[in-house]
């Protein structure tokens, strides 16, 4: 069965490689005359939509970045589908807080935890990005994580490597002038369980925080593909993401069964909102507030029959669960090239997971294409 998950895993790389390929200017390829004012290299779609305007084409990214999107953080928890210009390179290192206060039952309610119960997780993921083209953008996501907590008198208490995601993303319209529609991108994120790999810690019930993108279950290779938006709209900017996570089967641990048996888990719904305003354009200075909610589904798309389910604090196994949150968020900028953000996620409600907030920062650092200046997305 091992071998069965390494070939899928293998697959799945596979998988991504060609479209690696395809999404990357060819080598030599003469820098964009559009650059500096934001515009496309070759091979974009040039068809005129109803202004005359291309939906991504040199025409569309040059109308694009004369309109009104001063650079800033954005949302701490919600991508945006904006890329990065080719050769614009950034490192966006993130730490994430949980500190769970309680749990939600089957109904929606709140119910204190067990005694003797307790979970305290720290995550720092590293958003690592680089522009191919002038929609395209390949993202790599290394983590760590560390955990306290006590179950049933066992603590885990420990640090060690968090599984790593790869994206790769392409954005297939930019928002025209006319704001008739907003920025649209597909963005496809393969998971690698290196958590599992590296016998790091796993906190009860296996999830990360709410926070993390995209958030699967520890331990589990996966699979989620993602539409993300943002629409302009000056002083606002407007983000909607909706992701999708299926979790391929894989040996690991289930409570009270022995050895390693095969784990499937349910898929995850992901979706997420905000809205952001900015107060002070040359500073980048603004407010976001944000909205997070996951669902955990009672079944998976491969039909394999769902065992992996999560455990709460007083042992009980549950099917579907989910999860809502609302985070207020403050940005600004230190330097034209460092990039500051901080907030803090509260529970708003749920059903059969574990209720906690989630303190988080962020600090975008940019390198512009050659050294040269950033450019606004």
């Amino acid at each position: 069965m091992k071998r069965l998950i390494s070939d899928r895993i293998r697959h799945a790389c596979l998988m991504l490689f060609p479209i690696l390929c395809l999404l990357s200017p060819p080598e030599g390829e003469a820098a964009s005359p559009f650059l500096a004012s934001g515009g496309s290299a070759s091979g974009q779609d040039s068809s005129p939509a109803g202004d005359g305007l291309s939906s991504n084409g040199p025409d569309a990214l040059a109308a694009y970045r004369r309109m009104w999107n001063p650079l800033s953080a954005g949302p701490e928890l919600i991508p945006m589908a904006d890329t990065a210009p080719p050769g614009e390179f950034y490192v966006r290192p993130f730490f994430y807080g949980q500190f769970v206060q309680g749990e939600y039952g089957a109904g929606g309610g709140v119910h204190s935890l067990p005694n003797g119960f307790y979970e305290t997780q720290l995550l720092s993921l590293a958003e690592i990005g680089v522009g191919l083209s002038d929609n395209a953008q390949f993202t790599i996501f290394p983590s760590m994580a560390s955990v306290w907590s006590s179950y049933g008198g066992a603590f885990t208490d420990g640090s060690g490597f968090s599984d790593l995601t790869m994206e790769v993303k392409y954005r297939f319209y930019v928002q025209h002038p006319d704001r008739k529609l907003p920025s649209m991108a597909f963005a496809l994120h393969l998971t690698l369980p290196t958590s599992d790999w590296t016998n790091a810690p796993v906190v009860k019930g296996g999830l990360p925080p709410l926070a993390r993108i995209p958030s699967t279950h520890y331990g589990a290779p996966a699979l989620t593909p993602a539409l993300l938006t943002r629409y302009i709209a000056k002083p606002f900017r407007f983000y909607a993401d909706f992701f999708y996570t299926f979790d391929f089967p894989n040996n690991g641990t289930l409570p009270g069964a022995p050895g390693k048996p095969l784990v499937q888990y349910g898929d995850i719904a992901q979706y997420r909102l905000g809205i952001e305003n900015i107060v002070d354009d040359r500073t980048g200075t603004g407010y976001i507030l944000e909205f997070v909610g996951m669902s955990g589904l009672p079944f998976s798309v491969d039909g394999l029959p769902v065992n992996g389910l999560p455990v709460t604090a007083s042992g009980l196994h549950v099917g579907a669960f989910n999860l809502w949150g609302l985070q207020p968020t403050f940005e600004t900028n230190i330097t034209r090239n460092l990039v500051f953000s901080v907030g803090v996620l509260l529970p708003i409600a749920g059903t059969n997971q574990y209720q906690s907030i989630s303190p988080n920062l962020s600090l975008y650092w940019y390198w512009g294409p050659d050294g040269g200046e950033v450019v606004a997305r």
